[in-house]
């Protein structure tokens, strides 16, 4: 079952609905209509927000078509795992250290602003260094713009929150800014009831919807979306990390459609207090890994 959350309603119309979408939170999406644009988007769940039609490609068909060797792509892309943390599943990737998680605060707290689980039920899964890691997420030390981001505006969705060890053989992503309008990688792992799925896709950051304090913009993007990205990279083609993936606003969920002020999925750029944040534990991770 799909499932998402209001917010930021004082600037949507009674027709633009925003989504927070990871599997297992918040209120019943209402279903409608799909158009089938090609085989993928017509088995798509209702709240996919697919512009156009659904260009993503997974991990071996975005390497081939680009022409990138394995080790370009771990070092670009490697960082991107699942975040399963109590019935959520999301996306996350590691930022600025290989224990400093990054990823939408709806997918660690739960609408009360309880995290959805704490050691072995809030964890961050990756494959790299040859193997399958399991790292449990220290909910406990997070820094994040809100701890209940269903009742803030969007701009607060955001969490970064260290790891109880690091991964190894990860290459990090180091945080950037992002060019509006100007190309991006969006980089996710998991699709609609919590599937793993790795996939990446090549879009474009096409318009700035609200600033925060601070500098950090939510920025609507034309990539496809659906619930397990949030929390997802939005990358530089060169894997500089540009901000990471919310949710949409659309009229229509799940019918595909052109990109439009009432039919578009949205992030957070990697500015302000986020960029602070990123600092802030890395630099607290580092240090407790020296005194180690």
């Amino acid at each position: 079952m799909q499932r998402r959350a209001m917010s930021n309603g004082a600037k949507a119309t009674a027709a633009l609905f925003l989504a927070l979408i990871c599997w297992g939170v918040g209120s019943p999406a209402a279903a409608g209509p799909i158009e089938s644009k090609s085989a993928t988007s017509a088995s798509l769940p209702s709240s996919a927000i697919i512009i156009d039609r659904d260009d993503r490609l997974s991990r071996d068909d975005y390497a081939r078509s680009f022409g990138l060797t394995p080790a370009a792509m771990a070092s670009r892309f490697g960082a991107t795992g699942l975040v399963r943390c109590g019935s959520a599943v999301g996306t996350g990737q590691l930022v600025g250290a290989n224990n400093v998680l990054v990823t939408a605060a709806h997918v660690l707290f739960a609408p009360g602003g309880e995290p959805r689980g704490r050691g072995a039920a809030c964890t961050f899964e990756i494959n790299a260094g040859g193997r399958r890691q399991t790292i449990p997420v220290d909910v406990d030390k997070v820094v994040c713009g809100a701890r209940q981001p269903y009742t803030q505006p969007a701009v607060k969705d955001w969490a970064v929150v260290p790891l109880v060890a690091p991964a190894k053989g990860v290459r990090p992503y180091m945080p950037g800014t992002m060019q509006v309008p100007g190309n991006i990688v969006l980089a996710a792992a998991a699709r609609s009831g919590g599937v793993e799925s790795y996939s990446l896709q090549n879009c474009q950051a096409r318009k700035v919807t609200a600033t925060a304090s601070g500098g950090l913009r939510e920025v609507a993007i034309d990539c496809d979306a659906e619930g397990g990205v949030s929390g997802a990279a939005m990358l530089s083609p060169e894997g500089v990390f540009l901000g990471l993936y919310v949710g949409f606003r659309s009229a229509h969920p799940g019918k595909v459609g052109p990109f439009s002020m009432s039919h578009y999925n949205f992030g957070l750029s990697a500015e302000g207090g986020l960029r602070e944040a990123i600092a802030e534990v890395a630099t607290r991770a580092q240090t407790l890994s020296a005194s180690r």
